[in-house]
């Protein structure tokens, strides 16, 4: 009876603690004055990677190319971003040894704080059909959240919740996790900074 109750007072315990904290997530990497961390899996099993940044940029600059998601081809894994009469945004991911991706997008956005700006986005109900050879990307909801952080300094997360559908090899997905989102964050501030 003791190790029963002791079973309960501990799930009870992890029960009350609630969801992970941004403390608890995992760094996988630092590249382009970012820290990369990934957590909060959901569940599908797909991780949350978030992207935490400081760099020198005008936060005018920024927030005018967030804003612009038909221009975000310059990213190496997208390479059709356009948009459709209704608003919506399909886009075209490319990443090496598998098929493209395809998706189409709602955009959002959101004042937060003094002067900052998010720019989010979700996987449409109403997607546009799927170009032959393409697979329909299960899950693309993220944003991009600027702030100003003084001395011509922004603060900019990104973060990324990403099922590319199809049979993807996990050492792939990881591989993205790592690599991938680290080079959006540093081709987004070699296009933001002066």
């Amino acid at each position: 009876m003791t190790n029963l109750r002791t079973i309960v007072v501990v799930a009870l315990g992890l029960l009350a603690a609630g969801p992970a904290s941004a403390d608890d997530r995992k760094v996988v990497g630092e590249r382009a004055d970012c820290v990369i961390t990934k957590g909060d899996r959901d569940d599908r099993g797909t991780d949350l990677i978030v992207a935490t940044c400081q760099w020198n940029a005008d936060l005018a600059r920024v927030q005018a190319v967030i804003r612009d998601a038909p221009s975000h081809v310059f990213f190496s894994s997208v390479v059709v971003s356009r948009a459709l009469a209704d608003g919506r945004i399909v886009q075209i991911h490319r990443a090496s040894g598998i098929s493209d991706r395809e998706v189409t997008l709602d955009f959002s956005e959101t004042a937060v704080g003094e002067g900052g700006v998010r720019v989010a986005w979700t996987k449409s109900e109403k997607q546009e059909p799927v170009g032959e050879g393409r697979v329909e990307v299960v899950v693309n909801d993220g944003y991009w959240e600027v702030h100003a952080a003084g001395a011509g300094k922004v603060k900019v997360i990104y973060s990324l919740r990403y099922d590319p559908g199809g049979r993807v090899p996990s050492w792939v997905v990881r591989a993205f996790q790592k690599n991938g989102i680290a080079d959006i964050v540093e081709e987004m501030r070699d296009v933001v900074s002066p």
